[in-house]
């Protein structure tokens, strides 16, 4: 993904909410991170509003990815708060897992908001197979 399309330094930003969704966000990144997709970054570092996570953020060249785990919107409106925006966004309960407050969820819900995130950051790009490639 961060070779794909010329989308250099990507970093992901992920609710690590108190439900399952929250988690599933939270595991998708990290998973992303250990297949070599991009950089799971601070969110809460962002939030804080420490200068030099916010200056990471905004540089230039980096692809800003948020992963909510629900409507609500926390990680996006963090980075928001600080000036900046997602060039890809997704939020798990838009991709069909009903959010609640427990924390039982299955690999196959991780991996389905994982495929979400490499498809929103590749997007159609003749170079990649038009995104189908992860």
């Amino acid at each position: 993904m961060a070779d794909c399309c010329g989308k250099g330094d990507v970093l992901l930003f992920a609710c690590s909410g108190g439900s399952n969704v929250g988690q599933i966000a939270n595991d998708a990144a990290k998973a992303l991170d250990q297949l070599g997709q991009g950089s799971f970054f601070c969110l809460i570092g962002v939030g804080a509003q420490l200068p030099n996570f916010v200056e990471r953020v905004k540089k230039d060249g980096t692809t800003v990815v948020a992963i909510d785990g629900c409507g609500v919107g926390c990680a996006k409106k963090a980075l928001e708060n600080v000036g900046a925006s997602a060039d890809a966004y997704v939020v798990v309960t838009e991709l069909g897992i009903e959010k609640g407050h427990h924390y039982n969820y299955t690999r196959d819900e991780v991996g389905t908001v994982a495929r979400a995130v490499v498809e929103a950051v590749q997007g159609p790009c003749s170079c990649c197979g038009g995104g189908d490639k992860a």
